[in-house]
């Protein structure tokens, strides 16, 4: 997991199609992937995989979590 980590901080991808960029895990939108950037929301996600395009594909977003998010969680 360090050298995944390592690698991410090192590495930004640029959005073409969507389809080959990984949602949580590439750096698509600030300077780090969202899974750094919202460790919490990550730990809980289901598809940690997923592509941009697939999680875009509907509203709401296709996003599921392992447990209900509620309040400020």
């Amino acid at each position: 997991m360090k050298v995944k980590l390592s690698l991410f901080n090192r590495t930004k991808f640029i959005i073409g199609n969507r389809a080959s960029t990984r949602f949580w895990e590439d750096t698509w939108l600030g300077e780090t992937p969202l899974a750094i950037q919202y460790p919490s929301l990550y730990r809980i996600v289901q598809r940690r995989e997923v592509f941009v395009a697939t999680v875009f594909q509907s509203i709401p977003l296709n996003i599921q979590f392992r447990r209900a998010l509620v309040g400020n969680r």
